[in-house]
């Protein structure tokens, strides 16, 4: 365990690290409680720097301006900043804790199902179209525009809780044009390729319509399932993204694709800026003048969907918090860089991974009783007593060797070793809660929600070979079960999915 590694069980100043979530390139997204007086806590979503990057200027300052910037955004579709701070070497940022579901996961899940319903995926659209004009509206103390633009925007970094509501998160690329620095340095490219506006992949001053042509993309990967710039390399889809043909109509993938709702992603998506919505509010106003079956009518036509797809992964992910807290509940805390470590399953606090006998705090943990607060005369007692059952031990194992005739040996020697009682291993709690990759998250939430893999074949299996088996004492006369047929699919198959997402 390295200097400012971080693990569940951690506190960093007033919040302890529970779970982690997601992972991403430059942190970590954890499930943590704030403890209060009189029993109080709330659950929240720390992200830490990693630490291999904890001594990069460009990193860590980026860290600084997402809780800077985003924390003077206010609004029900961003997710809310809710303090920054260093402890024991560790930068972390507190978000509000978001139940629900990257929208690249969701994308993901729709595939079973034939895709995002049209009404659903306009809704989700406008809400984070919401969330973006509430940041590019962002004044400063004397009420000048900051000039705010994300310039991250992708299905990684828009939530979708299990309420049907939309939140914008991970501002850690954001920049704000009027304070300087509107382009970035000569060479660097920040935001992720497939989602970046032509004047973005020149390196052109930016400003909020980058942000626009993000969200015209998203819409248009909702809708179709289909990615409409990303080719076999990063270079091909830059150059896809600024060459002057325009994008393919979703009409082309869809052939029943919605005209009205088409005009809408043609015009955010447009190369030349100029023609493109001059805000995020602009196209959100446009999807709320579509036909009415073309937007859903409430968060709860958005909630149902997900839940239908998350339902069990909502209650796993529910329990694994609750057995974290329980858990969490039995030991004290570990400050970093203590040289403690705590065992994410059974709670053990112990030194470079050992187990101890010695508890951090009093009552009983994993079956172990903890020892009197009279400690060192106890511990002294203890080992006493242990050293004279040893030396005991070995005395009767040396008076019984000699006693016996000698075994006739080989040329190598063999000394065989007394038995020596093994000290009771701890017993364990509930399994490991599963680490999460990284669905920023929630919070950035890190979660692909991708099956387990099948079992692995034997060698014999890969070598064409049947392994022997015993035979059946009573050969089972039962015929074989028919196959279940396959669900017609609620969508037209022409709903594709980009694996890339």
């Amino acid at each position: 365990m390295g200097d400012g590694d971080v693990q569940p069980g951690y506190v960093l100043g007033r919040y302890e690290l529970l779970i982690p979530i997601a992972a991403g390139g430059m942190a970590q997204v954890w499930a943590a409680r704030l403890r209060g007086a009189r029993q109080f806590q709330k659950i929240v979503a720390v992200k830490t720097m990693l630490p291999r990057l904890s001594e990069d200027e460009q990193f860590e300052q980026m860290f600084l301006d997402e809780a800077t910037l985003a924390s003077r955004v206010r609004h029900p579709n961003v997710v809310e900043i809710l303090d920054l701070g260093e402890h024991s070497g560790v930068l972390y940022l507190v978000m509000e804790w978001i139940e629900g579901v990257p929208l690249n996961q969701l994308m993901k899940g729709a595939k079973a199902v034939g895709g995002v319903p049209a009404p659903v995926a306009t809704r989700i659209a406008m809400q984070a179209c919401a969330g973006l004009h509430a940041a590019h509206e962002l004044t400063d103390e004397n009420g000048t525009l900051v000039g705010l633009v994300h310039r991250d925007v992708s299905p990684q970094n828009v939530l979708v809780t299990y309420d049907g509501v939309t939140k914008v998160v991970d501002f850690g690329v954001a920049k704000a044009t009027a304070l300087g620095g509107g382009a970035t340095v000569a060479g660097q490219i920040k935001g992720k390729v497939g989602y970046m506006a032509p004047e973005q992949v020149r390196g052109e001053p930016l400003d909020r319509r980058v942000d626009v042509f993000a969200m015209g993309i998203v819409l248009y990967a909702l809708t179709t399932g289909k990615h409409p710039f990303r080719r076999e390399s990063e270079g091909a889809t830059m150059y896809n993204i600024c060459s002057p043909q325009p994008v393919m109509s979703p009409s082309k993938i869809i052939a029943d694709y919605p005209p009205e709702l088409e005009a809408v992603v043609l015009r955010a998506l447009a190369k030349d800026r100029d023609e493109r919505f001059a805000s995020c509010d602009e196209m959100l106003r446009a999807l709320d003048a579509l036909p009415s079956h073309l937007r859903a009518s409430s968060d709860a036509d958005v909630a149902g969907f997900v839940r239908g797809l998350f339902g069990e992964r909502r209650a796993t992910r529910r329990k694994q918090l609750d057995e974290a807290i329980e858990r969490a509940n039995r030991v004290q805390p570990i400050a970093p860089n203590s040289g403690l470590f705590r065992d994410p399953i059974s709670g053990v606090t112990s030194a470079e991974g050992r187990p101890s006998l010695i508890t951090l705090q009093t009552g009983e943990l994993s079956g172990i009783p903890s020892l009197p607060q009279n400690r060192s005369k106890w511990i002294g007692i203890a080992g006493l007593v242990a050293l004279a059952i040893s030396g005991a031990v070995l005395y009767l194992a040396l008076a019984d060797r000699q006693q016996s005739p000698p075994a006739p040996q080989d040329d190598a020697q063999v000394i065989e070793a007394p038995d020596v009682p093994m000290p009771a291993q701890p017993a364990t709690d509930a399994a490991d809660p599963e680490p999460q990759q990284p669905e920023p998250v929630q919070n950035a939430q890190p979660e692909d929600g991708s099956e387990p893999p099948e079992d692995t074949p034997t060698k014999a299996q890969a070598e064409g070979q049947t392994p022997a088996r015993p035979p059946s004492r009573e050969p089972s006369t039962q015929p074989n079960p028919p196959k279940a047929p396959k669900p017609p699919p609620t969508r037209q198959d022409s709903w594709k999915f980009d694996a890339g997402f």
